[in-house]
């Protein structure tokens, strides 16, 4: 008897055959589970770590600071120091995508990044990102978007070895929070920018919430997607906090269900130019926050 045989069956019901379940092969049968429904506290922070998943966590980060540091030496950092001498690009988009597959060979063997509502992203139209921003994973996540914009960060970051000279290179945009003068001239290059055809993202919230909740948002995103008369798309970003909490960078925890970005429908220019700032605010704080676990 072969094989086929020893597997009975029902009268008029197609084969099956090891390895399949309800006719899906083995592969399919992992895409299946990888897009099944996740509930939304899973990409919450547990209350109390087990024990031993602390030291785990720091292991973790070394691989991953490894992995960053590796692939910006030999790879990044060659490319883009070539590029830069044949490649005439202003605004360094080129250089985006090759920091967004930077990120994604980075973080890929720690953790997934997945995306709903893919098709909400502008095709070639600049336009202004906003979303919460929980950890420092949300910078490595977003770049798995695949677009090309520009941060609006800190200035210190660009003091971190390699990962500074990289953001150097793509022109990003950064901010002194304290200063004043520093705050108008980062508003009028945003503007200056989006006219040109270069997308902003933006953390409305402007520092990172520990626990999760949306904190209050200042009106730099929305002023300047005015200014500059371009849409606003709105994202929420799940799991991040749960993988490496808030001020807490020396630690990279496991999270089967990795990441989720919700990209949300676009808010058109012509509604960003007739809604009032405050209505307008409430309703990205509503939109981003409706995707949210609850809390």
């Amino acid at each position: 008897r072969s094989w086929v045989q020893r597997w009975p069956q029902r009268p008029g019901t197609p084969r099956t055959f090891p390895g399949r379940v309800d006719g899906l092969s083995a592969p399919a049968r992992l895409v299946a589970w990888r897009r099944r429904s996740v509930p939304l506290e899973r990409y919450v922070a547990p209350a109390q770590r087990r024990v031993g998943h602390t030291p785990l966590a720091m292991l973790r980060v070394l691989g991953l600071a490894l992995i960053l540091v590796t692939l910006g030496v030999f790879v990044v950092f060659p490319v883009v120091a070539v590029g830069l001498l044949v490649k005439k690009d202003p605004a360094r988009k080129w250089v985006d995508l090759v920091i967004c597959a930077w990120a994604k060979m980075t973080i890929s063997p720690f953790f997934r990044v997945k995306i709903k509502g893919h098709e909400n992203l502008p095709k070639d139209e600049a336009c202004v990102y906003v979303a919460n921003h929980q950890s420092f994973m949300d910078i490595l996540s977003v770049y798995q978007l695949f677009k090309s914009f520009k941060f609006v960060s800190k200035a210190s970051i660009l003091k971190i070895p390699l990962v500074g000279w990289a953001m150097k290179r793509a022109k990003t945009i950064t901010i002194e929070r304290e200063d004043r003068r520093s705050q108008l001239n980062t508003f009028r290059e945003c503007v200056e920018a989006l006219k040109k055809g270069t997308s902003i993202f933006v953390f409305p919230e402007g520092t990172r919430s520990s626990d999760g909740k949306l904190l209050k948002f200042k009106r730099g995103s929305v002023s300047m997607a005015k200014r500059a008369k371009v849409p606003i798309v709105p994202l929420t970003i799940l799991g991040t906090g749960r993988l490496m909490p808030a001020t807490k960078e020396y630690l990279l925890y496991q999270n089967n269900c990795g990441v989720k970005l919700v990209v949300h429908p676009m808010i058109s220019a012509k509604e960003v130019q007739e809604t009032p700032d405050d209505e307008l605010l409430q309703r990205l704080r509503d939109t981003i926050d409706a995707s949210q676990p609850p809390q």
